[in-house]
């Protein structure tokens, strides 16, 4: 579990540059021993050569809960290959991104969610978009 958290506390601060890193640090115990536990599926991506961990995703429900790619790593197709896996789970899905966080957006979009609704965090107070599969994208 200690890599998973280590991976993801690196990429949300590389990522989301719009909250301070004490915010992203001082949440890593939740991480460890609140979200990844309540995970129904795990999804991890190891780099062949090296052994290490380069990313995963987590699954709470029909919820795409996490999809995170290691700093250094990215670019690579392991976060689309990683989707590609969690479609096959799951018919139907739905996330939350940051609104500024840009780069996410922009990949989900390009792997068939469409903003379906707008909300503020309550956490952070940043604005997040609510996506969803296209329903014609749901099923393939």
């Amino acid at each position: 579990m200690e890599p998973i958290v280590q991976l993801w506390l690196k990429a949300s601060i590389k990522a989301h540059d719009f909250i301070s890193r004490s915010w992203w640090e001082a949440r890593a115990q939740d991480m460890r021993e609140l979200y990844l536990p309540l995970s129904d599926v795990l999804v991890v991506a190891i780099d062949d050569a090296s052994g290490e961990l380069v990313g995963f995703a987590a699954l709470i429900e029909n919820v795409l809960a996490a999809l995170f790619v290691l700093p250094g790593w990215e670019r690579r197709g392991i976060g689309s290959r990683l989707l590609e896996l969690i479609r096959k789970l799951r018919a139907d899905l739905c996330l939350t991104v940051y609104e500024r966080n840009c780069r996410a957006v922009t990949f989900y979009t390009k792997h068939g969610f469409v903003k379906v609704g707008r909300r503020i965090e309550e956490a952070t107070g940043q604005a997040e978009w609510v996506m969803a599969l296209r329903p014609a994208d749901a099923h393939s």
